[in-house]
């Protein structure tokens, strides 16, 4: 029978006998079948909130169009003119947040809603929408500007010249 191969601590080749089919005794590794095949814990397709989404919003997040702030800026203002309308027409009054049934008795908690604050998160993110809007039509400005500068005029054709000829009579005494 043959050896295993392995080395010990001591840095001495193991003596005991390896196990068949393998070049490594049982201490050394020889009877694993290797690691787990498929990695539970490794990254899955889609994002970080895919497993939370439905079927249905999962097949929706493949046909929306990445990179459009301007979707975004009109959204949040919808969010924000709702949020306004909301204040006006409740304003500091309760407002029913949840209803519970118990023992044949009706318990209701109600709270005032802070529209202010709703408000103010909105307005601030229409500021910082707004904001990453310019930021990226002044990039897109400045490459399109580097792009003309960089940008060979004629197109690699050769650059014209201006060749004047001139005619003289070799055989006029008087030409210069």
């Amino acid at each position: 029978m043959a050896l295993c191969g392995a080395k010990t601590r001591s840095g001495e080749p193991c003596k005991r006998h390896a196990v068949p089919g393998s070049s490594r005794c049982k201490l050394h590794g020889g009877k694993s079948s290797g690691p787990p095949k498929g990695s539970k814990n490794a990254a899955k397709p889609g994002s970080i909130y895919s497993q939370f989404l439905t079927d249905e919003e999962n097949d929706m997040l493949a046909s929306i169009e990445l990179g459009r702030v301007d979707d975004e800026l009109r959204l949040t203002r919808v969010r924000l003119m709702r949020a306004l309308a909301r204040e006006n027409k409740f304003g500091n009054e309760l407002e029913i947040d949840s209803e519970k049934i118990e023992d044949g008795e009706k318990t209701t908690t109600s709270k005032v809603r802070d529209y202010s604050g709703l408000i103010d998160r909105l307005t601030a993110r229409v500021e910082s929408l707004e904001r990453t809007k310019e930021d990226l039509e002044t990039r897109r400005l400045t490459n399109e500007k580097l792009r003309r500068d960089l940008e060979d005029p004629n197109q690699g054709l050769p650059e014209p010249k201006q060749v004047i000829i001139g005619v003289e009579d070799a055989s006029d005494p008087e030409a210069e």
